[in-house]
């Protein structure tokens, strides 16, 4: 009998990864370079952009978790098959990766950082592994794994919106970043539920509708759980809106979203109090 493949990653290669990504994280805290600083003018609106040692430590996680996630991923068995690609399993461990990075930069840098640190290093390891496990739709593990994912994906954004909140960024920053986060998290779990599909349309929309709310909120008087609750609500809903929708007839469309509509009303609901 042909001696199957351990389902988990190489632990060296893991705990490799990690330490490179919370080594990145530091780096902001014992290195300052001189921002800079560019003045565009769009339809005459005035739109300051500063670039500093954070952008580009930022860039270098996301790029740095993307690449890594591909490093090991490439020795799992699944990858025999010439067809089967590994670009869809980076898109969590790079959202990840910055959200925690984002997240734990409004600590102050000590022992609460440290701490914050040591729990985002857990839970990266939590996120690639699972992801190493989902490349093989066929592992008996792949259900406990799509649950994971698709949670901590929902978290993510859920943490990503509020934080964008909480320091009050400008509304042509927070729009993108939002829209872009929601497309990565509505692709990661479609791709989970239906395993070679990139539902880059549905994304789309999903992108643009998400967005709108993220520029509507911006002028009501939300508080950042609210905010954040607003948003993710509507974006699992067009998740469960879409994963419906296509095996369904028109007979069962109510049915359908019935769900979505739920889920609609108590993430709003629990937005406005919050």
């Amino acid at each position: 009998m042909e001696e199957q493949s351990h389902p988990l990653p190489d632990l060296n290669h893991l705990s490799l990864l990690v330490s490179m990504i919370l080594l990145a994280y530091t780096l902001t805290h014992f290195i300052t370079l001189p921002a800079l600083e560019l003045n565009l003018s769009m339809l005459g609106i005035y739109f300051p952009i500063r670039i500093n040692f954070s952008t580009l430590v930022a860039w270098l996680v996301a790029g740095l978790t993307a690449s890594g996630t591909a490093w090991l991923l490439q020795d799992h068995p699944a990858l025999t098959k010439p067809s089967l690609s590994t670009a869809m399993h980076w898109l969590l461990p790079s959202l990840t990766a910055l959200v925690l990075m984002q997240s734990i930069n409004l600590l102050p840098f000590g022992s609460s950082w440290w701490i914050a640190a040591m729990g985002s290093g857990i839970l990266l390891l939590l996120v690639l592994t699972a992801e190493y496990i989902a490349l093989d739709s066929s592992s008996r593990f792949y259900i406990p794994a799509e649950m994971v994912i698709t949670a901590l994906s929902i978290v993510l954004f859920l943490i990503l919106a509020i934080s964008l909140h909480s320091i009050e960024t400008r509304l042509f920053y927070r729009v993108p970043m939002i829209s872009l986060a929601s497309l990565m998290v509505y692709l990661r779990i479609i791709n989970l539920r239906e395993p070679g599909k990139w539902a880059l349309i549905q994304g789309l929309v999903c992108l643009l509708v998400i967005g709108e709310i993220a520029a509507g909120l911006h002028y009501f008087p939300f508080r950042s759980i609210g905010f954040g609750l607003a948003l993710t609500g509507s974006l699992y809903a067009l998740v469960e809106v879409s994963d419906a929708l296509p095996n369904q007839d028109h007979a069962l469309l109510v049915e359908g979203l019935f769900l979505p509509g739920i889920i609609l009303i108590l993430s709003w609901g629990f937005a406005v109090f919050f």
